[in-house]
């Protein structure tokens, strides 16, 4: 098991409220709940930039062959619901 350190933090009145009525009703203690929230909020951060960061590497290493004009996607949904709606833009 990771070793542990002591965290202080000024949180808000009714996330302490909510985080006393889920010690109280789970049995877990303060420090389980409020280690195991933080956890979760990391996993997804980092999960969400690893994302975003694989995304930029693929558009700043893609071709101009490999995207669609702003202005041709604009102009198909601008055409959306008329009687001579676009086709998509490719």
């Amino acid at each position: 098991m990771p070793g542990t350190s002591p965290l202080s933090a000024r949180i808000r009145d009714d996330l302490k409220d909510g985080l006393s009525k889920l010690v109280e009703s789970t049995g877990r203690t303060q420090s389980f709940l409020t280690n195991e929230a933080l956890r979760q909020y990391l996993e997804q951060e980092a999960w969400q930039i690893q994302a975003l960061q694989e995304v930029v590497q693929e558009v700043e290493t893609a071709s101009e062959d490999d995207f669609i004009a702003h202005e041709k996607v604009d102009n198909w949904l601008a055409s959306w619901g008329l009687k001579d709606e676009m086709e998509p833009p490719r």
